[in-house]
């Protein structure tokens, strides 16, 4: 009986054995496709980061190898084959998974070999959650709100072209210029915050709080969708947030083919190593004459500092007055008879057409479109500038010139904002967007972007931005302030005479019967609060008579 028992348990068991096995194979089937699909799927990031890397020609040559493209091509290979084990375990079904096992495995193998082959061509990719592009003001006052809201060491990158830790740019046209050696500015000297009034952030601040700043280092690739950023020297950055604070760059005359605009000594001002190139042009040439071509805001700063510097200036701008996004003729008026009582000489409604320069490249002369030309042993141009956001074409919605966010700074991609001349916004006060450029704004912008991003992962309630424009300047003696809005009527009032001691004059610009915006030159503390509380306000203008007499004291009332 127990003989016959074991004979039946023995052929059942040969019987089911090969069953067994079958499902057993059909398990382990199942496990290393899930396996090989979770493979594939890192593969091909590696492989799209790889291509993207080949794609940027400045370091082709790093990649651009035989055996590089011999994996490209075996990556294409093995994604086929792949494709046709799935093919095939979908027509047979259970026998296929099962009897396909074995395949699977070695493909397993295979591909994690490709995988770890991939990434050596790679190298090391440096990874972080949040990433700064760009080292300008808005990426240093980023950081500090970042260090506000709760920062691990190690989360957070600043990439920069800039071999500097971010510091206060205005400063380049103003005090950086001073001809004396002991006022005048310079660096760790105005280092972010303290153009706002804050601390100042030296190196060691940011590696204290475990920042990681990656200076002159060039960002030439961007594959948002990869969350990945190349430098011009092949190095990989992989981020999980991206802030864009890339800001302008000068448009510059050789954009225009202008002749002879290649000369020695002819600069632009946007960054600390133009601004000491400058600084020792003026050592070099001291006492000579100066040709400051544009009359926006580096032409007025730059034209005053270089007759600072005891230089005879010219200033060469095509409009009919100077600052005319800003200013109105009566206005400008003042600002050009105070220029020319400083010896500055103006010259109006032309251009310059060349340069001439002398056998050893340097500028001579300048050559106007009315015939003119103008000696010089300096020129500073400061036509305006453009947001440099070439690297984000394609990839991001864009508006008026800029990269289109909400009132977040979020862009069109998750997790990619954009702050400061980039950025094009809304503007809550006029119910439209707009682009600005200027350093309250990339201050104020970043703080709100990294606010945003806090908020985002921590599921509170943020206002969305609302922002008041506010411009100024300080030039010689002289200090103005604008808040607010520049369109509708205008109406002036104060003392514009260019010989008084201390000139105080504004205006206030009316639409709707409002006041939308006011500027204010020579005001106090007090005072200039007032213009920007009464252009935020956009209080009613019943009678411009009696604004006008009022003039300063109507914003002193609220």
């Amino acid at each position: 009986m127990a003989s016959s028992f074991n004979f039946v348990i023995g052929s059942a068991k040969f019987i089911f054995a090969p069953i067994e096995r079958c499902l057993n194979c059909k398990r382990n089937f199942d496990e290393n496709m899930k396996i090989l699909q979770k493979l594939l799927k890192e593969l091909n990031s590696v492989k799209e980061v790889i291509e993207l890397r080949l794609s940027a020609e400045i370091h082709g040559e790093i990649m651009q190898t035989e055996e590089v493209k011999n994996w490209l091509d075996d990556v294409q290979r093995i994604k086929t084959e792949i494709e046709i084990i799935e093919h095939k375990a979908k027509e047979k079904k259970f026998l296929s998974r099962a009897f396909l096992g074995k395949t699977v495995e070695e493909k397993v193998v295979e591909l994690k070999a490709f995988l770890r082959k991939g990434k050596a061509f790679l190298g090391m990719v440096k990874s972080f959650k949040y990433i700064i592009v760009g080292g300008g003001v808005a990426a240093g006052y980023a950081a500090r709100e970042f260090d506000r809201q709760g920062l691990k060491p190690g989360q957070l990158a600043i990439i920069s072209k800039e071999s500097v830790a971010p510091y206060e740019r205005p400063t380049l046209s103003k005090g950086y210029l001073n001809p004396n050696p002991k006022a005048a500015a310079r660096l760790p000297e105005f280092h972010v915050c303290v153009g706002s009034g804050g601390d100042r952030l030296l190196p060691d601040w940011y590696k204290e709080k475990g920042i990681q700043l990656i200076l002159g280092t060039e960002i030439v690739k961007v594959n948002l969708a990869l969350k990945t950023l190349v430098s011009a020297a092949g190095e990989i950055f992989k981020f999980q947030t991206l802030i864009i604070a890339t800001g302008s760059t000068v448009i510059r005359l050789t954009d225009f083919k202008v002749e002879g605009a290649d000369a020695k000594n002819i600069f632009y001002l946007r960054e600390l190593e133009d601004a000491d190139e400058l600084v020792e042009s003026i050592k070099m040439k001291k006492y000579g004459k100066a040709v400051i071509i544009g009359g926006g805001y580096i032409g007025l700063e730059v034209a005053a500092a270089m007759r600072i510097n005891d230089f005879d200036v010219t200033m060469v701008y095509p409009d009919p007055w100077c600052m005319p996004r800003l200013f109105t003729p009566t206005m400008a008026a003042f600002y050009e008879s105070y220029y020319e009582n400083k010896g500055i000489k103006i010259i109006k409604g032309t251009v310059s057409v060349g340069f001439n320069a002398s056998a050893n490249g340097e500028v001579m002369g300048v050559k106007l479109k009315d015939g003119r030309v103008l000696e010089a042993d300096i020129v500073v141009v400061g036509v305006g500038a453009r947001p440099l956001t070439a690297l984000f074409k394609g990839q991001l919605e864009e508006d008026k010139g800029g990269i289109k966010t909400d009132g977040f700074f979020k862009t069109s991609m998750p997790g990619v904002y954009a702050v400061g001349d980039v950025a094009t916004f809304p503007i809550k006060l006029y119910n439209e967007t707009r682009r600005v450029e200027h350093v309250d704004h990339a201050r104020k912008s970043a703080e709100h972007a990294v606010k945003a991003i806090k908020a985002n992962e921590t599921g509170k309630e943020l206002e969305e931005y609302d922002y008041l424009p506010y411009f100024y300047s300080r030039i010689f003696e002289l200090s103005w302030q604008f808040y607010g809005d520049n369109v509708g009527e205008t109406l002036f009032f104060g003392d514009n005479n260019p010989l008084s001691p201390k000139p105080k004059f504004g205006s206030y610009w009316i639409k709707d019967g409002k006041v939308i915006g006011a500027f204010l030159e020579g005001g106090t503390p007090e005072e200039n609060k007032a213009v920007a509380k009464v252009s935020r306000l956009n209080p009613p203008v019943e009678n411009l008579d009696q604004l006008k007499k009022e003039g300063l004291s109507f914003a002193s009332k609220f």
